[in-house]
C-alpha cells in the first residue's frame, strides 16, 4: 500500500474498510490520495475486486459539522437519485466510504457541465422531501467567527464596509418571497462529479433547508465567473430570464456566499491551513456583488 499519508491515517482508515468490508489489511490495495486540504481528507482504494472512496475528516470539521444531520441529508438525496454512492458512513467519527465514481474534473466553462450542474440543483430544490434544520448563512458565519480569535478575525480590506453591505442585503432578501427548500450548502465544482453519463452532488456535510440562492452563490464561487456567466447561470436555473427580484436576490446571495466563505477561510488560516488562491477570489464576490446586489435593490452604496 504505497501512499504519502500519515501512517497512523492509514491505520486508522484500514481497520475502518475492514469493518465495513470483512476483509483483512492485506485486501486493501492501491490507496490513492483524491483530495486534501480543505474540511476532508479523501483517498481511493481497492478491495474485494471493488475501487471506492474513503473520506477522513479533516483539520476543524467537528466545528463546522453535524455528522448525523449530514447522514440524514444523505439519505433525502438518495432516495431523489441525486447522490447514490454512498456505502457505509459512521455518524461519531464522521468518515465514510463511497463507491467510486470514473470522473473527470468538472468544467464551469464547459456549457454542458453548468447546465447539468444546475439542473441537478433545481432538482434538489424542488424535492418534495424536506428537512427539519435550517441553513441559514449569515447564522452559520456567526457560528463560525464564534471559533476564530479575535486578532485573526477581519484581515481584509475594506472588512468593515463589506460586512455594513452585507447585513443590509440580508435584511433585503427576507422579503423577497423565494421559497426556501433543500440546500446542498457548498455546490462548487470539487463536489460534482462527472462524466459522459452520469452526474451526481457528493459531500452533504453542510445541507439543510434554506435559500436557494445559497447552492447557486457556492456555485459561482467555486470559480471565476463574469457577469455573462452567471446571467447565463441563472437563465439555466430558472429557464427564462429572472424577473428582477429573483436577479437582485440571486446576486445578493453571491455576496452573501463570499462573506460565509471569507469566514470558513479564516477559520482554516486560524489553525495553520492554507486555502491558496481561493481566498481572493471569495472575497472579491463578497466585495463586489454586495455593492452591485445593493444597487439592484435601489439602495445606496456607502464604502
Amino acid at each position: 500500500m504505497g501512499t504519502n499519508f500519515d501512517e497512523k491515517l492509514i491505520k486508522e482508515s484500514c481497520v475502518n474498510i475492514c469493518k465495513v468490508f470483512q476483509c483483512s489489511e492485506d485486501d486493501i490495495e492501491n490507496i490513492s490520495q483524491l483530495q486534501a486540504g480543505m474540511t476532508n481528507i479523501v483517498f481511493s482504494f481497492n478491495v474485494n475486486g471493488g475501487k471506492f472512496v474513503y473520506r477522513h475528516p479533516g483539520l476543524g470539521s467537528e466545528l463546522l459539522v453535524d455528522r448525523g444531520r449530514e447522514t440524514i441529508m444523505q439519505k433525502v438525496v438518495e432516495d431523489i437519485g441525486i447522490d447514490t454512492t454512498l456505502i457505509a458512513m459512521d455518524v461519531e467519527e464522521g468518515w465514510k466510504i463511497t463507491r467510486y465514481i470514473e470522473n473527470r474534473p468538472f468544467e464551469y466553462q464547459n456549457l454542458n457541465d453548468m447546465v447539468r450542474a444546475i439542473m441537478l440543483l433545481k432538482r434538489l430544490h424542488e424535492a418534495p422531501c424536506k428537512v427539519r434544520w435550517e441553513f441559514d448563512v449569515i447564522k452559520k458565519a456567526e457560528q463560525i467567527k464564534s471559533q476564530i480569535p479575535p486578532n485573526l478575525y477581519g484581515n481584509f480590506k475594506e472588512f468593515i464596509d463589506i460586512q455594513n453591505r452585507i447585513y443590509r442585503l440580508y435584511k433585503l432578501t427576507k422579503n423577497d418571497g423565494i421559497k426556501q427548500c433543500n440546500v446542498h450548502g457548498d455546490a462548487r465544482d470539487v463536489n460534482f462529479l462527472i462524466n459522459k453519463d452520469e452526474i451526481y452532488l457528493i459531500d452533504w456535510e453542510y445541507g439543510g433547508f434554506g435559500d436557494p440562492g445559497f447552492d447557486i452563490g457556492s456555485y459561482i464561487c467555486g470559480g471565476e465567473h463574469n457577469i455573462e456567466d452567471i446571467n447565463k447561470i441563472l437563465f439555466t436555473y430558472f429557464r427564462k430570464t429572472p424577473t428582477d427580484i429573483q436577479k437582485r436576490h440571486f446576486y445578493a446571495y453571491i455576496a452573501l456566499t463570499g462573506w460565509f466563505y471569507m469566514h470558513w477561510t479564516m477559520l482554516k488560516e486560524s489553525k495553520g491551513q492554507l486555502v491558496g488562491k481561493n481566498k481572493e477570489l471569495w472575497y472579491g464576490y463578497a466585495r463586489e456583488f454586495s455593492s452591485l446586489a445593493l444597487e439592484l435593490y435601489g439602495n445606496e452604496v456607502d464604502g
